[in-house]
């Protein structure tokens, strides 16, 4: 008889493989579109897609002690990056619209794919509750600000509006439902949390109480 606990191992590992993909690739295409936007060349929006896309999975990879890291082992993620660098080049401003605008969302998507997988991985090597969210968070945005940084933009995460919220939030959600629901409804309900409150902060304008500080 085949032992259920490995059927659903392998399963698991499956869920993680394709959500970082999808997540390798949405936050590829915010990086591209960055590049585009800073009049770069196919190289240069190749190399800001694929650093904005593994960017987070190599901080969490590196902070959890996984060796090598899954990029480095699965050659298809730094692949699907230069895809969506080139897929993006291909169509012309009218096609993209207002980069910005889809930049936006596209890293939203990311956002929340990669705070539930960082904190799905961080949970399966065994780390407490408040260090997966943590994780979910950090893994999230790591890709974002590399992106930002090497383009010479504002750091997203430095914005009024809800960013690093909405990671914290979708990761809690995914880490405080109980394990017994399965990874699929879990995942779903981090990812649909964390959307929900990133996607309007983007049309709205969403922010959090801030400080007053004084002028100088």
């Amino acid at each position: 008889m085949m032992d259920l606990t490995v059927v659903t191992d392998i399963d698991l590992q499956v869920a993680f493989d394709q959500l970082a993909l999808i997540g390798t690739a949405v936050f590829a295409i915010s990086g591209a579109l960055l590049g585009l936007r800073n009049r770069m060349d196919i190289v240069g929006v190749s190399f800001v897609a694929t650093v904005t896309g593994v960017g987070g999975g190599t901080l969490r990879d590196l902070l959890l002690g996984v060796t090598p890291v899954s990029w480095v082992e699965r050659p298809i993620e730094i692949a699907i990056c230069i895809i969506c660098a080139v897929v993006v080049s291909l169509f012309n401003a009218k096609m993209l619209g207002r980069r910005m605008q889809w930049l936006l969302y596209a890293d939203a998507a990311g956002l929340a794919l990669f705070c539930v997988l960082g904190a799905a991985k961080a949970e399966e090597a065994g780390a407490h509750a408040m260090v997966a969210i943590l994780f979910g968070a950090m893994s999230a945005s790591f890709g974002g600000l590399l992106r930002d940084v090497i383009c010479n933009e504002a750091p997203i995460i430095m914005r009024k509006e809800i960013y690093i919220t909405a990671a914290l939030a979708g990761a809690a959600v995914y880490v405080l439902l109980p394990a017994s629901i399965g990874f699929d409804i879990r995942a779903l309900a981090g990812l649909s949390i964390a959307l929900a409150l990133r996607i309007p902060a983007i049309r709205y304008g969403w922010n959090l109480p801030f400080p007053k500080y004084d002028e100088e």
